[in-house]
């Protein structure tokens, strides 16, 4: 029935745009494109997405608006004038389009061979099979079958009525063949995906998926591939490119032929490049390439970025089990800076109204945000966006929209009414988030130690350590922060009780500091163990902090003590299988605090002991003596699965 009634309905436009000036029929179809842009959401961010990955490193958001919009406004002017094709004839092709490089074609019409046609959806494509006709080159195509047969015939019935001969896909493609063997024209289009086992070639940059159909085709029948594109100049003026054509004669292995493509392909994105607006962006084109990118924000915290980290790992290592290489997931990091805390305010509230509608639009980030920060993150496209943190939080809801991208957040989100707005939000148990399916309640925070990375690292350290006893203690310090104080008492009565216990257990101390430690705290660091001869490892993070010194001393650790302010640092110790040890740090507040609430949590379910200084050597002899271990976690596990689900 609905065929039926497009058909009618078709036939209908035909006769009104038959009678109406070719520059109204244009006008109504720049109205319509218009109008389409705003209502039809599902291809508009397709394209938008599609811009974005091929120009975001040149081209604002607003030109890519711009881009997109001019997009659906050329593509109802060509259907304006697919309906006003009764008005094309001789006088109207020679009126309207100019053929540029003419002798190509004619040239491949004395060559005494078939001739490939080969073109994109440029453009108006409809009119240039109709241009050959009129030039004296009739051409059979191979048209797409539509789901509405009644309209389908209708369309077809249209462009033979113009000197082109149809031919359906299917079956009847060898028709194909026969005229390609009968040294004929044939015209083909040839640039959407062609799905996982399509011929992988570069088109912008990224392994792409493009049909080899036409050159294998071209190499059997002994044919000339000759690419061409359809410009439209202004209104119903056109110019059409034909190029240097292709040959396949000399092709004798599947590169070869893809050699071929690739120059077709290059073809194509140089056009593109030129006339963006002229492409058909609504399809997914890169939906087929291996190459995924994953946005990490970094808000200058070392914790938060490494639970970004943890996240992104998950992603490639879901993108492996689907059998893409690891270097496929590639991780972007962006620095984030707002402007003041004002501003920060100010993209959270505003974040709880963003949609679909804000791609092109950043207007609000770029107010918030300082310029560099704006800058750097607009020229960068993604198909994931992680951060961590409640601060970057808004940033993530901005760039998943305006990227069209599926978002990950670690941390409870300060945002209101935002929750939904994050494909997965990744908490800990104590921040009490609600029972939903994108939130993964974890008992620890994510992080990049597991048994690859401590094998690694642990090497890396001990080919640069010397140590000589069979125990080994790890100490991890971290510093100060809004809710704990680390007095320089408090650290030298850590610092000796943990010397206390290597010299009554003979064992060897490694040390690390991290950015957060204080400068005089560090003095006593270096006081206390730069001669100590139980120290084999004395790390000051401020001053330098080897790549994967913290994880290589929980490789080499047996036991590990570790200040309590930083759950991130916490769970790195954890997730290595030592018994950890929490030493308490003074209070700024009264109060079971929210931190204290997570520490209290950790520990009751064995994954921690929470031990005062003077404490620790009584609780490092405990860990030893009943050879105590960290309870597995399954924290990663369950990041995994989720991340598998988002791919």
């Amino acid at each position: 029935m609905i065929d039926y009634v497009a058909s009618i309905l078709v036939r209908g436009l035909n006769i009104i745009s038959h009678f109406m000036p070719i520059r109204g029929n244009l006008w109504v179809g720049r109205r319509l494109g218009g109008i389409a842009f705003f209502i039809n959401k599902k291809r508009r961010l397709i394209a938008y997405a599609n811009l974005k990955a091929a120009f975001a490193k040149e081209k604002s958001p607003k030109e890519l608006r711009s881009i997109a919009k001019k997009v659906y406004i050329n593509l109802a002017q060509s259907f304006a004038e697919i309906l006003s094709l009764t008005k094309v004839n001789k006088a109207y092709v020679n009126k309207y389009v100019e053929v540029v490089n003419m002798e190509c074609i004619e040239n491949a019409g004395k060559s005494g061979r078939g001739t490939i046609l080969l073109t994109a959806h440029f453009g108006d494509w409809e009119l240039s099979s109709m241009v050959s006709a009129m030039k004296g080159f009739p051409i059979t195509v191979l048209a797409r079958e539509q789901k509405m047969k009644r309209l389908n015939e209708l369309l077809n019935r249209l462009r033979e009525s113009k000197g082109c001969k149809v031919v359906r896909k299917g079956v009847s493609t060898k028709n194909i063949l026969k005229e390609l063997y009968k040294k004929n024209m044939v015209g083909i289009l040839s640039d959407q995906d062609a799905g996982k086992n399509g011929t992988f070639v570069n088109f912008f940059n990224r392994p792409t998926s493009a049909h080899i159909g036409p050159f294998e085709i071209a190499k059997h029948t002994d044919s000339i591939i000759l690419p061409n594109f359809i410009v439209r100049e202004c209104g119903p003026f056109h110019k059409l490119y034909l190029e240097e054509y292709i040959d396949m004669k000399d092709a004798q292995t599947e590169e070869d032929l893809k050699k071929g493509l690739q120059k077709y392909m290059s073809l194509l994105e140089i056009y593109v490049r030129k006339y963006p607006d002229q492409w058909l962006w609504l399809h997914k084109r890169w939906k087929s390439t291996p190459k995924r990118t994953i946005l990490v924000l970094n808000d200058g915290k070392a914790g938060h970025m490494n639970q970004s980290l943890a996240v992104a790992r998950q992603i490639q290592r879901a993108r492996m089990t689907q059998g893409y290489k690891t270097e496929d997931t590639l991780v972007t990091i962006v620095d984030v800076k707002y402007k003041n805390k004002f501003f920060r305010t100010l993209l959270s509230v505003l974040a709880s109204f963003a949609s679909w509608r804000c791609h092109g639009r950043m207007l609000c980030m770029k107010v918030c945000l300082r310029d560099d920060s704006f800058e750097n993150l607009m020229k960068a496209y993604a198909e994931f966006i992680v951060s961590c943190g409640s601060s970057l939080a808004p940033v993530n809801i901005f760039m998943a929209k305006e990227n069209n991208a599926k978002n990950v957040v670690v941390m409870r989100p300060n945002i209101m009414f935002g929750l939904r707005k994050f494909n997965f939000i990744i908490a800990p148990k104590h921040d009490n988030l609600p029972l939903r399916k994108n939130i993964i309640s974890t008992a620890l925070a994510p992080n990049l130690v597991d048994a690859m990375a401590l094998e690694s690292a642990g090497k890396r350290l001990k080919n640069n350590i010397h140590l000589e006893k069979g125990k080994v203690v790890g100490l991890l310090i971290g510093g100060s922060n809004p809710e704990f104080t680390l007095s320089a008492e408090l650290l030298k009565k850590v610092v000796s009780e943990t010397i206390k216990f290597c010299e009554s257990k003979d064992a060897d101390l490694l040390v690390t500091s991290s950015r957060r430690t204080d400068k005089s705290h560090e003095l006593i660091l270096k006081e206390a163990l730069q001669n100590n001869p139980r120290c084999k490892l004395l790390v000051v993070a401020n001053e330098n902090n080897p790549e994967g010194t913290l994880t290589g001393i929980l490789a080499l650790s047996n036991v590990v003590v570790v200040s309590g302010e930083s759950i991130s640092m916490i769970s790195e110790a954890v997730s290595s299988g030592n018994s950890v040890i929490v030493f308490e740090l003074d209070k700024k507040k009264r109060g079971l605090t929210k931190h204290e609430h997570a520490l209290v949590n950790i520990a009751a379910e064995g994954y921690v002991t929470i031990a005062k200084a003077n404490e620790l050597v009584s609780a490092m002899n405990k860990a030893l003596s009943e050879k105590t271990s960290a309870k597995k976690l399954d924290d990663t596990d369950k990041i995994y699965e989720a991340m598998r689900s988002l791919i």
